[in-house]
């Protein structure tokens, strides 16, 4: 069974290798991370069709804060509930949230294969979900950390996943702020993923 400890996700170690600037910098936290999304994705009936959709799942489950900004009664509710789960709305004090995103965005390409060759991921035409194997090993993250992103990600997908492609995008951009990265990094992980229609190949410009 492939896990992310067989030395085969974890990436080596070198002695003089920099000491990562937190968890997100860990190859191995990144990829547990996305198979926990993909494992809430699908017991939230959101199908993940596209890696715009993906990307922006994976960014706003791991900062859930960033899309309950409101002053709904549901926006109380969920913010409530992101505390209770152990999330801080002071959490990206330090780096802006289209930083953030940027960052993260340019890992997802590799990421997002390595989880598709090792067997935990398929792709087919309700988009992105975890094969057999991936769903045994989601099941196996029992932590606060795991059952508080699960948290998350239920909140973040409950909202987003009604809402079209465009819609999703529009939000997107108001939350994170335009940004040139956003859209030409974005076509540049799905010109990398199988499968993946890029904007120059829907007929749409880049940029």
């Amino acid at each position: 069974m492939t896990s992310f400890e067989d030395g085969h996700v974890e990436e080596g170690v070198a002695l003089s290798a920099a000491v990562p600037d937190g968890p997100e910098d860990r190859q191995v936290f990144r990829l547990a991370q996305l198979t926990l999304l993909l494992q809430v994705a699908g017991a939230e009936s959101a199908p993940v069709r596209s890696v715009d959709r993906l990307a922006f799942y994976d960014f706003f489950s791991a900062n859930p804060f960033v899309v309950v900004s409101g002053s709904t009664p549901r926006d109380d509710a969920d913010r409530l509930t992101l505390r209770l789960a152990g999330f801080s709305d002071r959490q990206l004090s330090y780096a802006s949230t289209g930083q953030r995103f940027a960052s993260r965005l340019r890992r997802l390409q590799h990421d997002l294969s390595l989880l598709v060759a090792y067997g935990l991921v398929t792709i087919d035409n309700e988009g992105y979900g975890l094969s057999e194997e991936g769903k045994t090993i989601a099941s196996q993250f029992i932590s606060v950390y795991a059952d508080s992103y699960r948290e998350g990600a239920r909140v973040v997908l409950g909202r987003l996943k009604r809402l079209s492609d465009r819609n999703l995008k529009r939000n997107a951009d108001e939350w994170l702020g335009r940004s040139w990265l956003l859209i030409d990094v974005l076509d540049d992980v799905l010109e990398a993923i199988p499968g993946a229609s890029t904007r120059a190949d829907r007929g749409e410009p880049r940029g």
